[in-house]
């Protein structure tokens, strides 16, 4: 009789932690990849190279619909700065809100503090550029609303 005691069973979840660490790992290193080339299956999103180099500096991951907002400023005359894209970036994204949730359209937001249109020059006709950029890049189901704003 042979007196060696059997193998143990095998432990199924002996394994699994290990896995769940490496895939974990994997998704987070694949996400930083994606993030920091901001390269698409199509090709057609923005790289970090496209953009200007003090915004590629202070948003290194920078994401694909955020730097077609960027791009989609500087087309509009709207010049995005590493010291200004994070504040840029809000404005795009906070009109995206209004429209999507406060039943409002492009115009009645575009409009200073005594309720007028913002003016075609100077910090009005930026901000209006900001706005119909971020219309672009974050919701363009609202395309429609950008002559609203009737820049020049």
């Amino acid at each position: 009789m042979n007196a060696t005691s059997p193998a143990p069973a095998p432990r199924p979840y002996a394994v699994r932690p290990a896995s769940r660490r490496a895939l974990a790992a994997g998704g987070g290193l694949l996400a930083v990849v994606a993030l920091t080339t901001l390269a698409g299956c199509g090709g057609s999103d923005p790289k970090l190279s496209d953009l200007p180099s003090d915004v590629a500096s202070a948003r290194p991951t920078i994401s694909a619909e955020e730097a077609t907002f960027v791009l989609a400023a500087e087309k509009l005359g709207a010049t995005v700065t590493g010291a200004s894209v994070d504040d840029d970036i809000q404005t795009g994204t906070t009109t995206c809100w209004a429209l999507k949730n406060s039943g409002v359209q492009l115009a009645q937001i575009a409009v200073d503090g005594d309720n007028r249109p913002l003016p075609n020059s100077g910090d009005g006709l930026r901000t209006k550029q900001l706005m119909a950029a971020g219309v672009q890049a974050f919701c363009p189901d609202y395309d429609d609303q950008v002559s609203q704003l009737k820049l020049p």
